[in-house]
């Protein structure tokens, strides 16, 4: 499927919410944006992604609700930072909003970061146990959620039922050693 139409597909939830915009260099600009506009050239926003595991080496994965883009695929829960978020901070809302988990943030550890065409992304991962009965899934944000070990997120990623993730196997590979 076309990578700008999932792009607009995401643009239309929460269209208002505000992201703090950064320079090239992720330096904070003093300026926001508004979520649903283009963002402009050379304007970068940071979006989070919390992977949770368990003691058992488990990983929460969430399947995304049919109005979101890559509808029906797993993910780990994540998003954009919204104005006044940090990393963390924002790594640890978006998975209370996703699926009803409280993070702890003594439990994370900044995985990988990378930048996109306008994104900084930072990947997070969370050692901590959690029962998948505990899971509250958020309407319009998803649908299901389950345990995962590496392999069958591997699965999933061949089978393209995972949710295009550049950072899906240096994620794998950092937690071997974490």
């Amino acid at each position: 499927m076309d990578t700008s139409y999932q792009d607009w597909l995401n643009l239309q939830t929460a269209k208002d919410e505000r992201w703090d915009i950064y320079d090239a260099n992720r330096n904070l600009t003093g300026k926001t944006h508004r979520r649903a506009d283009p963002l402009p050239a050379g304007c970068y926003h940071l979006v989070v992604i919390a992977c949770v595991i368990n003691s058992k080496n488990q990983f929460l994965i969430t399947k995304r609700a049919p109005n979101k883009g890559y509808a029906g695929m797993w993910e780990f829960p994540g998003g954009s930072a919204v104005t006044g978020d940090d990393s963390l901070t924002a790594a640890i809302r978006e998975a209370e909003e996703e699926a009803g988990l409280v993070l702890l943030p003594q439990n994370g550890q900044l995985a990988y970061t990378t930048m996109r065409r306008d994104a900084f992304f930072d990947v997070w991962l969370f050692r901590q146990d959690f029962r998948i009965e505990d899971i509250v899934l958020q309407p319009g944000e998803t649908v299901d959620a389950q345990y995962a070990t590496a392999d069958e997120i591997r699965i999933l990623v061949k089978e393209g039922k995972f949710a295009p993730s550049p950072f899906v196997e240096e994620l794998l590979a950092f937690t071997n050693q974490y």
